[in-house]
């Protein structure tokens, strides 16, 4: 074998090697899985029995593994029957999630709850536990806001930023520090051929985002999600009387349903009825008395929600 021959076969048994090592590196590389975990203490526990409207609350920690987290997922299993209480977008590089859920003791006498986060490769984590159904009833009592009056995006006579636990709407003037306790706000606009009075939430980023109507809100800390139950609002499946019977949150828990929600409602028209859940898991109910279909206009509205 001549010399340079020679040379040629060291070269090509380096560049194999080469090749060879560069691909057991970058095979070698660790891939890190999601971790999801329930907090203990004052949230349920795996095995707790709780009386139906008894309150539920899940202390949800997750790391992100080898890549961002990009969903949460809580699911409620019933007789057989998976129904998505929440399937949050979310977007967390580092640190990991830290989330508390909140939700109410159905009567079924058995269920297991379902918790599981997606990240960014698709990896999953998930956990799950089981309630069981206590004696007597845990159902509470209501807050009752008999009229509250919200502008639309170009009123200039009423406020325009309304905090559902309390009834209290605010103001431009007023709301420097209340950002935080903001879960509603209204407007109008055109969709389906037809101008739509529309519920909103500061938190909703969706086709017709929030900050389109009110461009303050991308510069909030705290962006609240309110979920309404635009279902049974455009199907009227809860009546004015039904409404108006409400006198513990019984009615405001079993009229949600979770697998119809978003963070915006349109054709919230007079007359019509719409569940909701707010970002801290209680329950209520909007009752529409008044709806503008004009940008300066404004809705008036009956609200029972959870104490």
């Amino acid at each position: 074998m001549t010399k340079s021959a020679i040379l040629s076969c060291k070269i090509l048994l380096l560049f194999a090697a080469v090749v060879f090592f560069s691909g057991c590196q970058k095979d070698s590389k660790e891939i890190i899985q999601p971790l999801l975990l329930l907090k203990s203490g004052d949230y349920t526990a795996d095995g707790a029995i709780i009386p139906v409207g008894g309150r539920l609350s899940f202390g949800i920690v997750a790391t992100e593994g080898s890549a961002p987290l990009t969903n949460l997922s809580v699911f409620r299993e019933v007789h057989g029957k998976r129904i998505t209480e929440l399937d949050k977008g979310i977007y967390i590089e580092s640190g990991g999630l830290d989330f508390i859920f909140n939700a109410v003791k159905s009567n079924a006498e058995i269920e297991i709850w379902h918790f599981r986060v997606f990240n960014a490769n698709r990896d999953s984590a998930t956990v799950k536990l089981t309630i069981t159904l206590g004696e007597g009833s845990a159902y509470g009592p209501v807050f009752h806001f008999t009229s509250v009056r919200i502008g639309m995006q170009e009123n200039t006579i009423f406020p325009k930023y309304l905090d559902l636990h309390s009834g209290i709407a605010y103001s431009s003037e007023n709301l420097a520090g209340n950002e935080n306790l903001i879960d509603f706000v209204g407007f109008v606009y055109k969709t389906g051929g037809v101008m739509s009075p529309t519920l909103c939430c500061p938190a909703y980023s969706g086709s017709s985002s929030v900050t389109g109507f009110y461009p303050e809100i991308a510069s909030w800390s705290v962006r609240n999600s309110t979920l309404y139950d635009y279902y049974s609002s455009d199907n009227g499946l809860i009546s004015n009387v039904l409404f108006d019977s409400a006198t513990n949150d019984s009615l405001l828990v079993t009229a949600f349903n979770p697998g119809n929600v978003s963070g915006l409602c349109k054709y919230g028209y007079a007359g019509r009825v719409i569940p909701f859940k707010t970002e801290d898991g209680r329950y209520g109910m909007i009752k529409m008395i008044h709806s503008d279909t004009t940008t300066s206009g404004y809705m008036e509205m009956e609200i029972k929600i959870q104490q």
